[in-house]
């Protein structure tokens, strides 16, 4: 048994077949890999990886499964798929990750075949595992895999609390332990006892306010839109297969910027020296559906235009709308279950909150940022439901 000292959860004990696991090149990548991607930006402090957020999430992963009674060789899957959860992540996160998504029609959660293969195809094999079994609870297609993906896990569990302690914010107080001892199965269905509501609602009030404090905060969605549109360039003007770039780590991926000349080592530089670019307008549309890249790219190229800019110089983030999946927690009370949100109007309020929270935004250089804005505001038509009423024209 090894013991790694864990500044959340105190000890994280690993047995050998974790051990093992987690030897492996394919995890020790992510010892290179941040959790909050661009956030330290923001956070001086937010430097922390995805290793050591696996090592979180494989510690509750195992609590919870002991709690629930489940067999040794259950246990011994869950934990497994808990610490493999983010093998698949590309470098920075998810800053890069809708990249990825676009050209490799996959999601970071898709790792079938890292488990069959390399160092870590051998250890699973080794260890008697089942690469189909832990690939169907990483992406949550099973009861059991509800621990690991879904309303409410361990995954988020222990990043709330990570992300809270590393930026330094007030907002992570979760109460996992109790979460953990009031769960349970029931009807084939992950759920929460009514003893623990507020639980899970220490959970979701947490999440909800990180969201706009640290997951959606202005400087690291400028960040993140500059990386994603560098890492644009080098696959669809220098020629680079996304699959290799998203087996990079944060330093290969910053190196293999500042090798190419033009746009995305000037885009890599701006962000190492922070001198990143500037909101040149924010909108407000709760109802804006979810972005797609061309449409993005048609409005840059619009008010790049209209601005007598050069379009790669005029970001446009059009984020998903916020899903607040933790409202439809089974809260079970004895005889049957009702979603979390129908048994606490303290859920109702805060996911309404949320959804207002969401803003369009229009990022530049900061010597073009009046000419970008006065452009945007005529192309948008600021004044008359502008950004709806434009992405339903293209």
């Amino acid at each position: 048994m090894t013991a790694i000292r864990d500044p959340i959860h105190g000890y994280v004990k690993l047995d050998e077949t974790a051990r093992s696991l987690a030897d492996t090149v394919q995890m020790q990548r992510l010892r290179w890999i941040k959790q909050l991607g661009l956030a330290n930006l923001v956070y001086p402090g937010a430097n922390h990886t995805r290793f050591e957020h696996s090592l979180g999430a494989f510690h509750l992963a195992g609590l919870l499964a002991h709690h629930l009674g489940l067999d040794e060789d259950e246990q011994d899957e869950i934990r497994a798929a808990a610490l493999l959860h983010d093998v698949g992540h590309g470098p920075l996160s998810h800053a890069t990750e809708s990249v990825f998504a676009t050209y490799l029609r996959e999601e970071h959660e898709c790792v079938a075949d890292k488990l069959k293969s390399g160092e870590l195809g051998e250890a699973i094999s080794d260890h008697g595992l089942s690469p189909s079994r832990i690939q169907a609870l990483i992406k949550g297609e099973t009861s059991l895999g509800q621990i690991v993906s879904g309303e409410i896990d361990v995954d988020r569990m222990d990043y709330l609390l990570r992300d809270a302690h590393y930026t330094g914010v007030a907002y992570g107080v979760v109460d996992y332990q109790r979460l953990i001892e009031k769960m349970t199965i029931r009807r084939g269905q992950l759920a929460v006892e009514a003893g623990g509501v507020h639980s899970a609602e220490s959970l979701l009030v947490s999440r909800l306010l990180m969201y706009p404090t640290v997951y959606f905060h202005h400087v690291s969605r400028i960040a993140q839109r500059m990386i994603q549109s560098g890492v644009l360039y080098m696959i669809e003007d220098r020629g680079w297969k996304p699959e290799k770039i998203r087996a990079m780590d944060d330093v290969g991926l910053i190196w293999a910027m500042k090798s190419e000349t033009g746009y995305p080592a000037q885009i890599v530089e701006r962000i190492t020296s922070r001198r990143l670019f500037k909101r040149a307008i924010y909108v407000s549309e709760e109802n804006l559906g979810t972005p797609i890249r061309e449409k993005e790219t048609r409005i840059a190229e619009e008010i790049a235009d209209a601005a007598g800019v050069d379009p790669l110089y005029v970001l446009v983030d059009n984020p998903s709308l916020p899903q607040i999946a933790e409202g439809n927690v089974p809260i079970w009370d004895g005889s049957e279950s009702k979603p979390l949100r129908a048994v606490s109007p303290l859920v109702s309020i805060m996911e309404r909150a949320h959804l207002a929270a969401w803003r369009f935004g229009i990022y530049t250089t900061e010597d073009q940022r009046e000419a970008v804005e006065q452009a945007a505001r005529r192309c948008l038509n600021i004044g008359r439901n502008p950004v709806q009423h434009t992405l339903q024209e293209l």
